[in-house]
């Protein structure tokens, strides 16, 4: 008979309980509730931050750090890679000139008859 309650129970509730909980550890989940609105309220008192200009140079001042860790590539690679970009550009800019001029060619045709 205890099997068919439990059954009845775990439909009624969709099958998932609850685990039961000792004082002790509701005691402890209360403890932690209250630290974590604690720390919540102190985030919120702006007046313990330091102004704004010093927080700005805080942040300049991680981002050289930041870019002292970079591996900077040396300057032949950098004018190899900038000489290949500069000839993709170059003929991606033949391609549109040329579609355009066929295109332009195209419409002079089509109006030339109007």
């Amino acid at each position: 008979m205890a099997k068919n309650n439990n059954n009845k129970k775990r439909q009624e509730t969709g099958g998932l309980q609850a685990p039961k909980m000792t004082v002790a550890e509701k005691e402890e989940l209360k403890e932690v509730k209250a630290k974590a609105r604690k720390k919540e309220k102190v985030k919120k008192d702006k007046s313990d931050r330091p102004n704004f200009f010093v927080r700005i140079g805080r942040g300049f001042r991680g981002i050289f750090e930041e870019l002292k860790k970079v591996r900077w590539p040396t300057f032949a690679k950098t004018v190899a890679k900038t000489g290949v970009v500069l000839g993709v550009v170059l003929i991606f800019s033949l391609v549109v000139f040329g579609i355009d001029q066929g295109l332009s060619q195209l419409y002079r045709l089509l109006t030339r008859n109007l």
